[in-house]
């Protein structure tokens, strides 16, 4: 199964949510929010902006067409280099516990979900993922993926509220950080203009200082130097920190094997493709003592 055939499955169910909510509006409403996503990711270095807004069905279905396949594509890509980087395999047993910072919209998972189905020499029979987002609204979307793909891996899928900005959202939280592998793909973007007391730094300090020994971390975002510097400064000066593999600012497509031809219905009906090319930067991080 292509990541376009897994957003295809997501985009369904989406749709069909948006209906009840706005019933033959939905369409319009669709497009709109497509609009509206555009104008807030050109704002995201502007510390006066609004966080976007994903409760709206429709907003999530924008998203999801727009750019969670491209964007978990990056994370396969990403994923090999880690596996090159560990010369062998990114598990290294048959159970795994995997956490997506900033996760809802489901790019981490579905990246993940996609290189298991590539890398059978993966030992993992077991994984067991923790989508920390926000946006409530997002849970319905993923949790229930596992039981809709065929997979020699169990997929266990779990959303758990999180605000970064808010410590008391994540402060006394402590099973999250017993993962094997951390995601933040295009998390970074979205929460750093609103940094303004620091507290984003706690949260990394918390996971980088409550982490195992042997846990890999993996960032991905969209090339902006400010975005990337900001992630930089937290892990750069730990001794603790390896930085296993560094891309800064490529441009970047999906492999060709993912087409978005199984999106056609979506792209016929809303006159849009997904986004298949970005400007990206990549970090892949392990904590070695």
């Amino acid at each position: 199964m292509t990541l376009f055939e897994l957003v295809k499955l997501a985009l369904d169910e989406l749709y069909t949510e948006g209906k009840k909510e706005h019933g033959e509006l939905l369409d319009d409403k669709i497009k709109e929010k497509i609009s509206y996503l555009s104008d807030c990711y050109k704002e995201l270095v502007n510390t006066k902006r609004q966080p976007v807004d994903y409760r709206d069905p429709a907003t999530r279905f924008a998203y999801v067409l727009k750019y969670v396949a491209t964007h978990g594509d990056y994370v396969v890509q990403a994923l090999e280099e880690l596996k090159i980087a560990n010369k062998g395999t990114i598990f290294q047993s048959e159970t795994a516990r995997l956490t997506c910072i900033g996760g809802g919209p489901g790019s981490d998972v579905t990246g993940v979900i996609k290189y298991l189905s590539e890398n059978k020499d993966e030992p993992l029979k077991k994984l067991t993922c923790y989508l920390l987002d926000g946006e409530q609204s997002w849970a319905d979307t993923w949790t229930e993926i596992g039981d809709a793909i065929s997979s020699d891996v169990a997929i266990n899928v779990n959303f758990q509220p999180l605000d970064v900005t808010k410590p008391t959202s994540w402060a006394s939280q402590k099973k999250f950080l017993r993962a094997d592998l951390f995601t933040f793909i295009y998390f970074v973007s979205e929460v750093k203009s609103f940094d303004n007391s620091g507290v984003i730094g706690d949260f990394w300090e918390k996971i980088f200082t409550e982490s195992d020994v042997g846990t890999n971390f993996l960032y991905v975002d969209n090339g902006h130097k400010e975005f990337n510097e900001f992630f930089d400064s937290f892990w750069r000066s730990r001794k603790d920190i390896q930085v296993l593999y560094e891309q800064d600012n490529q441009w970047t497509t999906p492999r060709y094997s993912e087409q978005s031809d199984h999106l056609g219905e979506y792209k016929s009906r809303f006159e849009q493709h997904p986004k298949m090319k970005s400007m990206i930067t990549i970090r892949i991080l392990k904590k070695i003592q």
